[in-house]
C-alpha cells in the first residue's frame, strides 16, 4: 500500500468540513449531476434491492441515498457537513442520517447488508480506519463500494484543471495538506487497501462519467460554484494567475463543444470488496 505523508489530520477534516458546509447548495445544483452518474453501477455492484440495510457513507446531498431508497433500501447516511445533511434529509425523507466520523462509525457491528460510499474516501484523513470501520459494520457477506476519480493522465477534466494551474499558476498554496488526493486512483491501492482491511476485493471496474456545462462560458463559474480542494487552490492565486488560469480552463473546454454544450469526460473507479 502506498504510505501516505504525515499531516494534521485534525486540520484537514476542519477545511473539508468548512469548504463543503460553504459550498453545499452550489454542489447540490451542479456536481451532484456528475457524480450522480455512478449510482446504480454502485447500488448494483452491492446488489442493494428492497429491503437493503444499507449505509450511504460521506453521503453529501444524499443524490445515492435517494436511488437506493427508491429501491426499496433502508437507507442511512452519514456525513460531517450538516448543511450537505440538511440536503439530504429533504431529497430522501425515508432515510436517517446521522452528523459523524467515518473513522469512528456510531454504529453497531454487522448492522449493514451494503455500504457505499462516492467520491467519499479521498475526503477522509485517515481512509485505511475507516475503511476497517466500514468492515466492522458490515454482515459476513455485505459489501463495500466507494468511486473515486481516476489521476489527470486518464482523466481529461482533471487534467484541464490542474494542468492549467501548473500552467499558468501553483498548487503550492496556504491549505490544510491532506491525504494524495489521486491515491485511490490506481486500481492496485484500492484492492490492496481492502484486503487489508479484510475484504475479498473484487476487479476494479471505470465508470464513464461527464462534467457536462451549458455553455462554454459557464464552464469556470459552474466549476468554482461546486466548491472542494480544486476551488480552493484557484481562489489563493494573485489575479493574474487566476484570470490566465480560467482562460486556458475556457479555452481547453472548447474542444469538447458541441452544439454549443460542453462535456468533459471524467472517468471514475469503482472498487468493490466483499466481505468473509
Amino acid at each position: 500500500m502506498t504510505d501516505t505523508p504525515k499531516f494534521d489530520a485534525k486540520a484537514f477534516r476542519e477545511f473539508e468540513i468548512d469548504v463543503f458546509s460553504k459550498a453545499a447548495e452550489g454542489y447540490n445544483k451542479g456536481a451532484i449531476k456528475v457524480t450522480s452518474q455512478v449510482n446504480e453501477p454502485m447500488l448494483n455492484a452491492v446488489q442493494v434491492a428492497e429491503g437493503t440495510r444499507l449505509l450511504d457513507l460521506a453521503c453529501g446531498p444524499g443524490a445515492l441515498s435517494a436511488a437506493a431508497a427508491k429501491r426499496g433500501a433502508v437507507v442511512t447516511g452519514l456525513d460531517m457537513a450538516e448543511p450537505m445533511l440538511a440536503i439530504a434529509r429533504s431529497r430522501c425523507p425515508e432515510g436517517e442520517f446521522h452528523n459523524g466520523d467515518a473513522e469512528n462509525l456510531p454504529f453497531e457491528d454487522e448492522a449493514y447488508d451494503a455500504v457505499v460510499s462516492s467520491f467519499g474516501i479521498l475526503h477522509i484523513a485517515d481512509a485505511d480506519k475507516a475503511i476497517s470501520e466500514v468492515h466492522r459494520v458490515l454482515k459476513p457477506g455485505g459489501s463495500f463500494a466507494f468511486t473515486c476519480w481516476f489521476p489527470p493522465e486518464k482523466n481529461p477534466f482533471m487534467g484541464l484543471i490542474l494542468g492549467s494551474v501548473e500552467a499558468h499558476g501553483t498548487l503550492e498554496v496556504n491549505l490544510p495538506p491532506g491525504p494524495p488526493l489521486f491515491r485511490f486512483g490506481d486500481p492496485i491501492e484500492c484492492q490492496n487497501v481492502l484486503k487489508a482491511a479484510g475484504f475479498a476485493p473484487e476487479p476494479v471496474t471505470e465508470v464513464p462519467v461527464v462534467w457536462g456545462f451549458s455553455s462554454l462560458e459557464s464552464v469556470v463559474e459552474e466549476i468554482k460554484a461546486n466548491g472542494g480542494r480544486l476551488v480552493a487552490i484557484l481562489n489563493q492565486q494573485t489575479d493574474e494567475q487566476r484570470r490566465n488560469i480560467e482562460n486556458a480552463i475556457t479555452e481547453g473546454a472548447r474542444a469538447y463543444e458541441k452544439n454549443g454544450a460542453i462535456g468533459i469526460p471524467a472517468p471514475a473507479l469503482l472498487a468493490v470488496g466483499r466481505k468473509p
